[in-house]
């Protein structure tokens, strides 16, 4: 899988689960229909839906469908039918917000962008390429690997 996925705006906190597993997830804004599978041909991504007719168009590349209605189901539903592997050096290198990748910046750079108790607590630091939103990590993390623990997701 070289373009990652793209998602139906239905399954848009799915996406944001697979970003954090370091997976370049797209959420298409449209219908979800020929426009967007054209979309996931040109860039080479996995189709990832609800909607029950798509997998049936014709297209020349990967649909799957995501019949569960709750986002970790989704998730599990995704990582066991892709065999996808989840490595703890992908996790949080993509940017739960936009897609782009995360680049880490020094504790100074970062003083005056995130909140004091942060500043004084967190050694290191994330910021993404693209919208400029600094990452580190939180409680967030430790609750975000008890989620995978809680949907049977290994983390290898």
């Amino acid at each position: 899988m070289t373009g990652g996925f793209i998602t139906d705006a239905s399954l848009a906190g799915l996406a944001r689960w697979l970003r954090l597993l370091g997976y370049n997830t797209v959420v298409y804004p449209g219908a979800a229909g020929r426009p967007m599978l054209c979309r996931a041909a040109r860039e080479g991504r996995i189709v990832l839906t609800r909607r029950r007719d798509l997998p049936d168009r014709q297209f020349s590349g990967r649909v799957e469908l995501v019949p569960e209605q709750d986002v970790g189901r989704q998730l599990h539903h995704v990582v066991a039918g892709l065999a996808l592997e989840i490595s703890p050096q992908r996790m949080f290198s993509i940017c739960l917000s936009c897609n782009c990748t995360l680049t880490p910046v020094g504790r100074e750079e970062v003083r005056d962008r995130v909140p004091a108790y942060v500043f004084e607590t967190c050694g290191s630091y994330n910021r993404c390429d693209c919208c400029g939103k600094i990452f580190w990590q939180g409680t967030h993390v430790l609750r975000a690997l008890q989620f995978l623990e809680n949907q049977n997701i290994k983390i290898k």
